[in-house]
């Protein structure tokens, strides 16, 4: 079988070496220019080098330019995990289909940015789901689903790489499939149980200390590095918060209570130790905390300062 990737990441060099140890062919691996990745990408073209398959760099999918250059390698199977959307045209390409994955048990969790609302949201269990692509979002016929766990402590980078594990095994699970069965088409999903996921925010990392622990810490968890951060606002500054905890304190559970939320215990170089709604956490920022932060008492809730200074996210 001559296969095609199109991705950015990390994934597309583990399904390229389940591909290959499946004794099937990379024909060609695609991604975008450096400029226009997304922020978990991996520059792809060493590892395309290393294993001599041909690599481009392509801006537009979806341009008559780069349809050609597809049909030129002629594949049976093209397997995309692309950042943009896919046009009809592209799809038309493989001699059979396009396959596309998405990290839940599809028909649910369609839709954007799973992997950090699967943190966000407390999900323990997950699948990562190959269909059969189609015009719609995560709409296709179910080709396989491989389960993974997630764990209390769970990073986004932990869960990519879990996800990543999963697309070795089955990818090499898939090709092994289409090699003995070529009809092979799937399963249906039951749309009417799909819901989708929307697109995240800045809004939905920007941590509100009336929050309880757990939650500012899954959100933390869902959006560290290489991601942007979670953010704490104070006053006109938007500090990027790397890690979170809860600390042990001394305090009794009727003292602890009598602490408003936004309380500063203690602030210096990036470590801010704070009053949670329920808990003291110790807040863990990237860069040096601003110097007018380490005298201050509290951080208030995010909207104050959003309407003072007029705060603008990027």
């Amino acid at each position: 079988m001559k296969i095609v990737i199109l991705g950015t990441s990390e994934f597309d060099i583990f399904c390229s070496n389940a591909i290959i140890d499946s004794g099937s062919q990379v024909v060609a691996m695609i991604s975008i220019p450096h400029k226009a990745r997304p922020n978990n990408s991996a520059d792809i073209s060493l590892y395309a080098k290393q294993n001599n398959i041909p690599y481009h760099e392509l801006e537009d999918i979806n341009s008559l330019e780069s349809l050609n250059l597809l049909r030129n390698y002629a594949p049976d199977y093209i397997f995309i995990s692309w950042p943009k959307i896919i046009k009809e045209d592209v799809l038309n390409v493989p001699k059979i289909f396009c396959i596309g994955t998405h990290p839940t048990n599809l028909p649910y969790n369609r839709g954007r940015h799973p992997l950090h609302w699967i943190i966000a949201l407390s999900i323990p269990e997950t699948k990562l789901s190959f269909f059969k692509m189609d015009k719609g979002i995560d709409t296709g016929d179910i080709l396989l689903q491989v389960p993974f766990t997630i764990s209390s402590d769970d990073t986004i980078n932990d869960l990519n790489g879990k996800m990543n594990q999963a697309a070795y095994g089955g990818t090499k699970k898939l090709c092994k499939k289409f090699q003995s069965h070529p009809s092979y088409q799937g399963e249906k999903q039951n749309h009417k149980l799909a819901n989708y996921w929307r697109k995240r925010t800045p809004h939905d990392v920007t941590l509100d200390l009336r929050m309880p622990a757990d939650l500012i810490i899954r959100i933390v968890r869902s959006f560290t590095l290489p991601y942007p951060c979670a953010t704490l606002i104070f006053r006109e500054h938007i500090i990027k918060i790397g890690k979170a905890k809860v600390v042990n304190t001394t305090l009794n559970a009727k003292e602890l209570k009598r602490i408003e939320p936004g309380k500063i215990i203690s602030a210096e170089d990036n470590t801010i130790n704070i009053k949670v709604d329920d808990e003291i956490m110790e807040l863990v920022c990237i860069d040096t905390i601003p110097d007018e932060l380490l005298s201050a008492k509290y951080i208030h809730p995010p909207s104050m300062y959003i309407n003072k200074h007029n705060i603008r996210f990027n």
